[in-house]
């Protein structure tokens, strides 16, 4: 098994859908050229802004299907597996080794809540039979469950569990992963508004749901502070994001923002799935300001 250097940023893709949400193969494909043309360094389907637990199984698998069959090789490309149902999650991984992914992203359960020593208990199995490298994926607020200390050293000698994305929120779990797994977990930033804390503690990559819309952007201060290592630039680069990158992380709109924030960039994506509902008026417009400032400001040009 070939264990990936997790490097740049990695856009979780969007999941298009029409005015019946039905997935909307037609927008998708000119989303990922989008992607590609911008400049991002992996792409990954079925991710959290991919609406991926509003999806049937088939309808996951024909995504990854698709996405492979479009992109090829112009990308690495990984896929989120995540699922309530384990024996989903390695239906998801088998087909996606199959087509040429070259890892998956897995988060706990959502709703179980099973305890430390049963999320050990899952992601040992799920490696056992699963050929595909494992992206951890941390994300509290949305599953309920924490991957802490005691978590992560029960999974520490399995090499196939090779990296975590930490979206707690929490720099103090950022700083407790330096410690105790420097050497045995990649660190990928996770939490939008702290990308750069995270590049400067050593991440390399990225998973970042806004990369749908400003893909070149996150690519920029990818390159300011991971590539050139100039921090004093990727400071004056995420403070012209940072007020976005916080609408982001704290509006409780997520999705339906960087959904928005397609349309912008010119690569509608349509909209979310119920129980997501369409942005207000004044949601529309707050974003828009604050989006309209981002481009305005041309970080890929102060990247340069």
């Amino acid at each position: 098994m070939i264990i990936p250097k997790f490097d740049g940023v990695i856009c979780v893709s969007v999941t298009p859908f029409d005015a019946k949400a039905a997935i909307d193969f037609k927008a998708w494909g000119k989303h990922l050229d989008f992607l590609v043309a911008n400049g991002v360094s992996a792409i990954m389907p079925h991710g959290t802004t991919g609406e991926y637990a509003a999806q049937t199984l088939a309808e996951r698998k024909d995504g990854l299907r698709f996405v492979a069959e479009h992109v090829g090789k112009r990308l690495p490309l990984y896929a989120g597996t995540n699922s309530a149902r384990p024996d989903d999650s390695l239906e998801l991984a088998s087909l996606a080794h199959e087509l040429g992914y070259q890892a998956q992203m897995l988060a706990a359960p959502f709703y179980a809540l099973p305890s430390t020593r049963e999320l050990i208990a899952h992601f040992r199995f799920v490696a056992a039979n699963t050929k595909l490298p494992i992206i951890l994926y941390n994300f509290p607020a949305r599953t309920g469950v924490d991957m802490n200390k005691e978590f992560l050293e029960g999974l520490a000698g399995i090499e196939q569990i090779c990296a975590i994305k930490e979206s707690s929120g929490s720099f103090a779990r950022m700083l407790e992963h330096i410690c105790f797994f420097e050497d045995r977990f990649q660190r990928i930033a996770g939490a939008d508004d702290q990308a750069v804390d995270a590049f400067l503690w050593g991440a390399r990559a990225w998973i970042a749901g806004a990369s749908n819309c400003l893909p070149a952007e996150h690519v920029a201060l990818h390159k300011a502070c991971v590539v050139k290592g100039d921090f004093k630039l990727g400071k004056v680069l995420m403070h012209k994001l940072l007020p976005l990158m916080y609408l982001l992380e704290n509006g409780d709109r997520y999705l339906q923002y960087v959904k928005y924030g397609c349309e912008l960039a010119g690569v509608p994506a349509g909209p979310g799935r119920r129980p997501l509902l369409e942005l207000s008026t004044d949601e529309k417009a707050e974003f828009r300001r604050l989006f309209e400032q981002v481009k305005t400001a041309n970080l890929a040009k102060l990247a340069a």
